[in-house]
């Protein structure tokens, strides 16, 4: 459904009209019947000689937020005429929260669940629900009557740590202010991201973190105790390829997870792990079976996969890289210019409460390639290197 906002909020005169957006036909996807639904809003607003200030677009059904970022992404990519007049500006999540736990830990697919509206498959209901957050701009925490103090405290400091670029908003009933959300002085972030601008954001909210809890042992001289101070993050940062196997073994087989495409049919761990205590992970990886390959770790809830990302930017020609200056710096902020693996990594942000950072670490070290293994590895794929890179070379003797 996309709204035309007409006029400043504070008017009390924003709503204009509402259209209903069908859904697509036979050899049509939801990016031609989006953008022909806002070619027809805008040839409207010309009609009648009305400048709108906003669409909002209100995704029924099961809403995947990402995707509606990526097909705007790919119409600017490739030069969609209707890009000169609309973006992609704002990204809201509305929460119930009074459901939220339940749903964090459910096994149940999204195809299972017909409350939440059309178009479900087999994707799991905790996967939905944390992209819903993770894309976010504005996260609203609605419901909040149905909750106690603690657990609203509790409920506040998953989605900030789910997303710690969006601001977390508490409602009953669904009443806010949405001059909060669509005014003049409401910034938003996320919705012009890809998953590695939000990765990005997320190693850094972690990162920051990390250095408090440093800053505050050495100034208090006392252990730090994560309880204490609720949800935290770390960020586990490696230059070294995992050995698939011994993760499979030491690590994957320990999450505290209900489904597992990475184990292959291995049975999962029984009895403790300082893992089991995670309640969110994500991030990239480097596996040493593909030289290439930059896989995207993820786990919520009772859910985990391994998927592929693409390509390594080491591993792409320089014309597949970004034509904005600030984007390849920011890409080249990854590459470790000495040890000749360019951006290969493990950067994989821990979310939970009561995590012990060294002991997941030390479990995470020994999935990790030996130096006799690296040397293997490096032979196995010396016959495919990396394409030249002038601006690295220029970079490194800098």
């Amino acid at each position: 459904m996309a709204v035309l906002v007409r006029t400043c909020i504070a008017d009390r005169r924003h709503l204009s009209f509402l259209t209903q957006v069908a859904m697509p036909s036979a050899g049509c996807s939801i990016a031609d019947e989006l953008f022909v639904s806002f070619e027809q809003l805008l040839t409207l607003a010309d009609r009648k000689g009305v400048k709108y200030d906003r669409f909002v677009l209100e995704n029924s059904g099961v809403a995947e937020p990402q995707n509606i970022r990526d097909k705007f992404t790919e119409a600017i990519a490739s030069g969609h005429p209707l890009m000169s007049r609309i973006q992609l500006d704002t990204m809201a999540t509305i929460v119930d929260s009074g459901s939220f736990t339940a749903d964090y830990s459910s096994r149940t697919p999204v195809s299972a669940r017909p409350d939440l509206g059309e178009g479900g498959n087999l994707r799991p209901v905790v996967d939905l629900l944390v992209e819903q957050i993770e894309c976010a701009d504005f996260v609203i925490l609605n419901k909040i009557d149905q909750l106690d103090a603690a657990q609203l405290e509790s409920l506040k400091g998953i989605a900030s740590s789910l997303n710690p670029l969006s601001k977390v908003f508490t409602c009953e009933h669904a009443r806010l202010d949405l001059e909060q959300i669509f005014g003049r002085e409401a910034q938003a972030l996320v919705a012009h991201l890809n998953i590695e601008g939000q990765h990005r954001g997320a190693v850094a909210a972690a990162t920051a973190m990390q250095k408090h809890d440093a800053a505050h042992r050495h100034d208090e001289g006392i252990e730090h105790d994560p309880k204490k101070f609720g949800i935290r993050s770390f960020v586990y940062s490696r230059r070294l390829p995992f050995h698939p196997q011994r993760l499979r073994e030491m690590v994957l087989r320990w999450l505290p997870v209900s489904s597992n495409s990475a184990l292959e049919g291995q049975v999962p761990g029984a009895g403790d792990s300082p893992i089991k205590t995670v309640l969110r992970s994500k991030g990239f990886m480097w596996m040493s079976h593909s030289h290439t390959t930059a896989f995207y770790w993820s786990h919520a809830g009772q859910h985990f996969e391994i998927r592929d990302e693409g390509d390594w930017w080491a591993a792409v020609t320089d014309g597949e890289w970004p034509q904005v200056q600030a984007q390849r710096d920011v890409m080249l902020a990854d590459f470790d210019l000495h040890n000749g693996f360019g951006d290969r990594r493990q950067e994989i942000v821990f979310i939970g409460a009561g995590m012990d950072e060294e002991a997941i670490s030390k479990q995470l070290d020994t999935a990790l390639l030996t130096p006799a293994e690296m040397d293997i590895y490096m032979q196995n794929y010396k016959h495919i290197p990396d394409p030249q890179h002038p601006e690295l070379q220029h970079a490194d003797k800098a």
